[in-house]
C-alpha cells in the first residue's frame, strides 16, 4: 500500500477546537466589521479544516483511505457544480464574496462527505454486531 502522509489522530480534535469557534466568528462578522477579525477567522477556518481532513482515524486502513478518495472527488465535482452555477448568475461585488465563499467550500464539503461516510460505516458495524 502507498504512504500517505497524514497528521497524527490528535491534530483531528485541535482542528475541530479551531474550526468551529474561528466558523462562528466569520459567519457572525461580516467584511466591513474588522479586518483583522475577518483574517483571524479565514486562518483559523483554513487550519482546522486542514487539521481534521489530513489527520488520520483511529483506524486507518484501505476502506478508509478509499472513502477518503471517494468523499474528495464528490466535493471536487459539488464544488465546481455550485461554483459554475454561482458565476453565471452572480456578478461584480457579489462574485467576490462568492469567490470568498469558494475559498472554503471544498474541504468544508469534503470534511461533510467523509464524516457522513465514517458515520455510516461505523453505524453498518454495529449494526453487523
Amino acid at each position: 500500500m502507498e504512504k500517505i502522509f497524514l497528521l497524527p489522530n490528535g491534530f483531528k480534535k485541535v482542528g475541530w477546537i479551531i474550526l468551529v469557534p474561528t466558523f462562528v466568528l466569520r459567519v457572525l462578522t461580516s467584511d466591513w466589521v474588522g479586518k483583522i477579525l475577518n483574517n483571524v477567522a479565514i486562518i483559523g477556518i483554513c487550519l482546522g479544516c486542514l487539521f481534521v481532513a489530513c489527520s488520520r482515524e483511529r483506524v486507518e486502513d484501505e476502506l478508509i483511505g478509499r472513502i477518503r478518495l471517494n468523499s474528495l472527488l464528490i466535493a471536487l465535482y459539488i464544488n465546481s457544480s455550485v461554483l459554475i452555477i454561482l458565476s453565471l448568475f452572480c456578478y461584480e461585488l457579489l462574485f467576490l464574496n462568492v469567490l470568498v465563499f469558494n475559498m472554503f467550500t471544498n474541504i468544508i464539503i469534503f470534511l461533510i462527505v467523509f464524516e457522513m461516510k465514517l458515520w455510516k460505516l461505523k453505524k453498518s458495524l454495529r449494526d453487523e454486531e
